[in-house]
This record gives C-alpha cells, sequence and structure tokens, in this order.
C-alpha cells in the first residue's frame, strides 16, 4: 500500500469491490485472447488504489503480452467523472480446463 492519508485510500469493503472489478476484467482479457478452452488462473496482481470511488464504476482490462503458458493482462478502473481510482497489473497462468 502507498503511504498516501487515511482519506485518499478507499475503505476495507471497497478495496474488496475494486480488487473483483479489476482481477474480473483482467480474466476475461485473457481469456478473450485465448478463448474459452483454458482456464485462467492468476498467479501475480499488482493494485495500485488511487483515489476512493463515487458514483458508477468502469472497469477496462486488456491482455499485454504472454506465450502458451501465461498471460500478462492490465486493467484501469474509472469512477463516475472519469477519473482514473485504480489500476492493476496481473499474471495469470493457462491451463487446460479441469473436468470434475
Amino acid at each position: 500500500m502507498s503511504t498516501q492519508g487515511a482519506g485518499d485510500v478507499p475503505a476495507a469493503g471497497e478495496r474488496a469491490r475494486i480488487v473483483a472489478l479489476l482481477d474480473g476484467a483482467m480474466v476475461q482479457a485473457a481469456m478473450a485472447r485465448l478463448g474459452d478452452a483454458r482456464e485462467v488462473v492468476p498467479v501475480d496482481l499488482h493494485i495500485a488504489f488511487m483515489r476512493p470511488t463515487a458514483g458508477s464504476l468502469a472497469v477496462e482490462g486488456r491482455a499485454s503480452g504472454g506465450g502458451r503458458s501465461v498471460c500478462f493482462c492490465e486493467a484501469t478502473l474509472t469512477d463516475a467523472g472519469g477519473e482514473v481510482a485504480a489500476r492493476a497489473m496481473g499474471t495469470f497462468r493457462l491451463r487446460e480446463p479441469s473436468h470434475a
């Protein structure tokens, strides 16, 4: 976590919601790049919380690289005013779907 003042960091419940939105956007980006034939498993996530959120939120994810076994992704979350509230970078391992 950065050294921002307590008023600049979203509350715990809001942080959890932001993490879920960013992670979901990156997983969808990885799946769009590779197709639904493989499972996408998070290996590493880095998230920067830049400001508290207000109003409706928008998240955009994209696959930025990788190969046959990993995919590198990025995501940005913006608030109702179009201000960037959080950014994420993730590494996802790709594997064949498990058959339960």
